[in-house]
């Protein structure tokens, strides 16, 4: 909310646990990864991925239509989204999950 949409209330507001909001889909809710494994004891988290880490860090918007970046963008998300500390500042997550 700050660096990309300038938007220090939302941001406080997010902070502060409250839901966002996204005008296509309604209400997102934040949760944890480990509240998973709370509400379904049966299943596992056995792996955690960071997805789109630097995407939409890149602000020229027409960049992101060119193939060649693209695809060096996405190599090096790849490299990434099993490190720790990109993992922590990734957008979203990709739980590998498995039955108990």
């Amino acid at each position: 909310m700050v660096v990309l949409l300038n938007d220090f209330e939302h941001a406080h507001s997010l902070l502060d646990g409250n839901d966002g909001m996204a005008s296509k889909y309604g209400a997102i809710r934040y949760y944890e990864d480990a509240d998973i494994e709370k509400w379904c004891p049966k299943l596992a988290i056995t792996k955690t991925l960071g997805m789109r880490t630097f995407w939409d860090m890149q602000q020229n918007q027409e960049l992101h239509k060119d193939v060649d970046w693209q695809g060096k963008m996405v190599e090096i998300e790849m490299r990434v989204s099993d490190m720790d500390g990109y993992k922590d500042i990734a957008f979203f997550h990709h739980l590998m999950i498995e039955k108990r």
